[in-house]
């Protein structure tokens, strides 16, 4: 059984959580002030008070602050990528929205805050890992929250009708089930799950960006499932995680093996 370690919220932690809470303000600012970019009521801000609420409430989990740092990091990769009209928002706000004094403040606002989250966010994940005695457990709480998570967002965005890819929204779909399936199996099966799902989503994200088409947004066409640089990104950060899970997680299992046979 996992170690845990006390259910105290570290500075850096609180750090994290703060810099989620700002993004999502910043996004609201920039929408009340009647930016074209957010023309209904924006899931953005709702996600990133979801996430700070996990990193909170999830003191049990060395690893919850990552999550925090990978949002921040997605987003901070799109709002680069958008660079021209980001640019645009803080040297002509006035001819973006409504209220150029609010594009402006939540623009600045937004970027400040995402590269606070990213820092912040990954030296937490860090300080918090030192920590733990133990991570046995790593792999297979992070297939259960991530693959329900996969599965939950996959079965929204059928019944919701999103414009997504739908095969591409049935791959995730179903590598959630999998996850699941194997976070109840045990952990040697879920360190494993973690392993391979790592080098397939960071394979699928490398061969995306170096063979994708770059005038059309780095597309690569797998069968019927189209992926883009924003997917290619997702895939990295995905990859990213569920590999280091479970290699760590394995060198914990490994390690209270050791334990046992030399007690």
């Amino acid at each position: 059984m996992e170690h845990m370690m006390k259910a105290k919220l570290t500075v850096l932690t609180k750090l994290t959580i703060f810099g989620l809470i700002s993004v999502a303000i910043a996004l609201w600012i920039q929408w009340l002030s009647g930016d074209p970019a957010y023309p209904k009521f924006p899931p953005g801000p709702v996600i990133f008070i979801v996430v700070a609420a996990i990193v909170a409430m999830g003191t049990r989990w060395w690893w919850t602050p990552l999550i925090g740092a990978l949002i921040a990091l997605l987003v901070t990769s799109g709002w680069f990528a958008l660079l021209p009209r980001e640019v645009l928002r803080l040297t002509h706000p006035g001819s973006v929205g409504k209220f150029a004094a609010g594009i402006f403040a939540g623009t600045l606002l937004q970027i400040v805050a995402l590269l606070f989250t990213d820092i912040a966010g990954l030296a937490a994940t860090i300080q918090n890992y030192r920590r733990m005695e133990k991570t046995s457990d790593s792999a297979k709480v992070a297939c259960r929250f991530f693959g329900g998570l996969f599965v939950f967002m996959g079965i929204l965005a059928i019944i919701s009708g999103t414009h997504v890819d739908k095969y591409h929204n049935l791959m995730h779909l179903i590598w959630g089930a999998l996850a699941l399936v194997a976070s109840f199996v045990g952990s040697r099966v879920a360190e494993r799950f973690c392993v391979g799902s790592g080098i397939f989503y960071l394979a699928l994200a490398i061969l995306g960006l170096l063979i994708g088409n770059p005038s059309m947004n780095r597309a690569w066409f797998i069968g019927p499932m189209v992926l883009r640089t924003g997917d290619h990104i997702l895939h990295l950060v995905l990859g990213s995680i569920f590999l280091s899970m479970g290699l760590m997680s394995g060198r914990a299992h490994r390690a209270g093996l050791a334990e046992s046979v030399a007690s």
